[in-house]
């Protein structure tokens, strides 16, 4: 017996909510950004909408194959396709779409439901996105600015789920770090255009959560 005929629910429900976002997400402006990396403007028109499609069936594939091996992980598997395309588009546009930080708080929510403790995780993901939010509003008071896009909040507030509070503040700490550094080295290699000395913190907190949930034991 396959994995995929013991716990349906573990793998198609993650599965599904890929396909959504795939759907429903821009991955066309991800896919041409990919390609405008090592192709001229007219390979890139010409070429985008096949390599979108095999973009989108290879995310979906490898889904889809990790949950035959083992249901268990179509969850995981899942949830980095999507914060890939999340760290993609954010490093490209400074944007963090609504119909892929939303998948993010999706997929925590069902990792709750399949934890022994439902409410601890909706805690964990409420307690550093309440924190953020409040430090958002209290910039945004003081100074008139708008320091932290509402997209971030989302993303850290889905990403909560699958971290302890303690661990979560540090991918906020070591995401804000990071995303100084990636500004620094800009301005080192002379890129004064202010959209490149914008930080990509979505991409950073992407990056930095897959280092802690897979190479640390914070999570």
């Amino acid at each position: 017996m396959s994995a995929l005929s013991a716990a349906p629910l573990n793998w198609l429900l993650p599965l599904l909510i890929l396909v959504a976002a795939l759907i429903l997400g821009p991955l066309p402006i991800v896919t041409r950004g990919l390609l405008r990396g090592f192709m001229g403007p007219q390979q890139v028109r010409n070429l985008y909408k096949s390599a979108m499609f095999g973009l989108g069936i290879g995310l979906v594939g490898t889904v889809a194959l990790i949950a035959f091996l083992d249901s268990n992980l179509a969850l995981n598997a899942s949830l980095l396709c999507v914060l890939f395309l999340l760290a993609c588009i954010d490093w490209q546009w400074r944007w963090l779409p609504f119909e892929w930080t939303v998948p993010v708080i999706v997929l925590g929510g069902i990792y709750a439901f399949q934890s022994a403790d439902p409410v601890q995780v909706f805690i964990q993901m409420a307690v550093p996105a309440g924190a953020l939010l409040l430090s958002r509003q209290m910039v945004l008071w003081t100074i008139k600015k708008e320091a932290l896009g509402l997209g971030d909040l989302w993303l850290v507030a889905g990403l909560g789920a699958f971290l302890v509070p303690f661990a979560s503040f540090l991918l906020i700490g070591f995401a804000a770090f990071s995303g100084l550094l990636e500004v620094g080295l800009r301005k080192l290699l002379g890129q004064a255009n202010a959209m490149k000395h914008a930080v990509s913190y979505g991409t950073h907190l992407c990056i930095i959560f897959v280092i802690i949930r897979n190479f640390t034991s914070l999570a």
